[in-house]
């Protein structure tokens, strides 16, 4: 299903690009404002530093979101958490 939201952090232009051309709506992470499925970071912070590359997280209530860490993954890796997704 590809009709959902994918929150993407500023610099990582090469897995934005893949998951546009492959048909997905990608937002920046930076400034979505709608209910997204999937944030993809890199360069964790404390809020995440203990995530593994790819993890749901509840958002409040019954809303979850997949989160993964493209720190050490290539965008076809990414890509593939993103079509497998389980959570949303």
């Amino acid at each position: 299903m590809k009709n959902y939201k994918i929150a993407v952090q500023q610099g990582l232009n090469e897995i934005s690009d893949l998951l546009s051309s492959k048909g997905y709506d990608v937002v920046p992470f930076e400034t979505f404002k709608d209910k997204v499925a999937v944030t993809i970071i890199s360069g964790v912070d404390s809020a995440y530093e203990e995530i593994e590359p790819a993890q749901c997280r509840n958002c409040g209530g019954d809303e979850e979101m997949l989160v993964i860490n493209a720190t050490r993954l290539s965008p076809e890796k990414v890509l593939e958490y993103v079509e497998n997704i389980k959570c949303c």
